[in-house]
């Protein structure tokens, strides 16, 4: 036995057996009572302590087992934070779905001048596809149609518009020599003018192709809403462009929170497949209203955000929101960040001296998206670890040994 403690204690020197600097007075003074009722005249040379003959066998530590060696330096190398346990007000937060759309100002639609089949001169005009203001889309096709027959149109009006423009300039040299009244004349260019009018609007409209149909804005092929060869009518929409810059996030929330939508504080964004949790302040955004009123075929009350584009949404997919309400109630709270899961349940690592953490088992409440409210397992002043949580689970799961295994007194 006396060998077996002698090893131990040279492993302690060595840094084999990491050392635990007991700051807590509450374990210190657990650890000065088993010294003085269990360790008379135990004693090894050159230890401070001596209580000879102490027997090693069915020494239970103060710890107990849950507790995870974690040395600071480790703590370093990981970006290990901590938090002093404390109570702080925590308001009524309300989880929903919503869905990501682009906002009136940041979306336009390309339409159709005319009626016709669609007819797309560039076939890899696909959603998705960066386009600029006035880039031609596609064709409005009206040849062989006995309505709206953009050929005989264009036709009448370039007849027309020629047919004007011979006759104002005519009157207008006639009225030099006061053969033409002024009231002719000024009939004859207004007559030109109408007629030019539209003789401009078809021709800048209009090609060898049919009816084209452009860009209104720069930037992304959002949705094409008639396929190549589909018939459209005047003003129906063909081609929505979005700049995807300038998004709105709307959401559907129960009746029953109608009340705590006045006292909105915080909002955060989950967005699928990222692990960054956002601020509706990182994105920019604000609160652009909420309903007022429900009817039968929806009882949800909407409420509508405007954010900025990170790069991370995506026009159309469905987010996570935690809408955070102002509140007088304090409670106690942790980064999410510092909880980790095993089947089910919920443990916080609580630190109990320098480079050892106790793995406790918490019961938690509602979560904002950033912080957790804990309504069990960790008392006010307790320090726990704020981030870096999953790597002491994967420290304790990695078999670390036990501080205090054959710890020699």
């Amino acid at each position: 036995m006396k060998k077996f403690v002698i090893i131990l204690s040279v492993a302690l020197v060595l840094g084999m057996v990491p050392a635990c600097s007991h700051s807590d007075e509450h374990h210190h003074d657990h650890e000065l009572e088993e010294h003085e009722h269990g360790h008379e005249g135990h004693g090894h040379e050159g230890h401070d302590h001596e209580h000879e003959g102490h027997d090693h066998e069915g020494h239970e530590h103060h710890h107990g087992a849950n507790v995870v060696a974690f040395s600071n330096e480790q703590g370093l190398k990981v970006g290990l934070k901590l938090e002093k346990v404390a109570p702080s007000a925590f308001g009524q937060v309300i989880k929903t779905s919503a869905q990501v759309l682009p906002s009136p100002e940041g979306a336009s639609e390309a339409v159709a001048k005319a009626s016709g089949v669609v007819r797309f001169t560039n076939a890899s005009l696909v959603e998705g596809m960066a386009v600029k203001a006035g880039q031609q889309l596609c064709s409005i096709v009206s040849d062989g149609m006995a309505d709206n027959n953009m050929s005989v149109r264009l036709a009448e009006a370039t007849a027309r518009y020629n047919s004007a423009k011979t006759t104002y300039e005519r009157k207008k040299k006639l009225a030099e020599d006061k053969i033409v009244s002024q009231s002719d004349l000024e009939a004859a260019h207004a007559e030109y003018v109408t007629a030019k009018a539209a003789y401009d609007n078809l021709k800048g409209n209009f090609s060898q192709h049919g009816a084209v149909v452009k860009a209104p804005i720069s930037g992304y092929v959002q949705q094409i809403h008639v396929s190549n060869g589909g018939y459209v009518d005047a003003g129906q929409s063909v081609i929505t462009i979005s700049q995807n810059r300038d998004l709105q996030l709307r959401a559907e929330v129960q009746p029953r929170y109608y009340a705590a939508l006045k006292n909105i504080a915080e909002v955060t964004v989950r967005i699928p497949g990222d692990e960054h949790v956002y601020t509706l302040k990182e994105l920019g955004g604000s609160l652009v209203s909420y309903g007022k009123a429900t009817d039968a075929s929806c009882p949800l009350v909407p409420v509508t955000f405007k954010v900025r584009n990170t790069g991370a949404l995506l026009s159309g997919s469905f987010v996570t929101l935690y809408i955070s309400t102002r509140s007088d109630h304090q409670a106690i709270a942790v980064p999410n960040e510092g909880l980790v899961e095993e089947m089910g349940n919920f443990f916080v690592f609580v630190k109990v001296c320098d480079g050892e953490y106790e793995k406790r088992l918490v019961k938690i409440g509602s979560t904002d998206g950033l912080r957790t409210e804990i309504l069990s397992g960790v008392q006010e002043g307790e320090i726990v670890v704020a981030h870096g949580a999953s790597m002491v689970k994967l420290a304790q799961g990695a078999g670390a040994l036990d501080p205090h295994a054959g710890h020699v007194h």
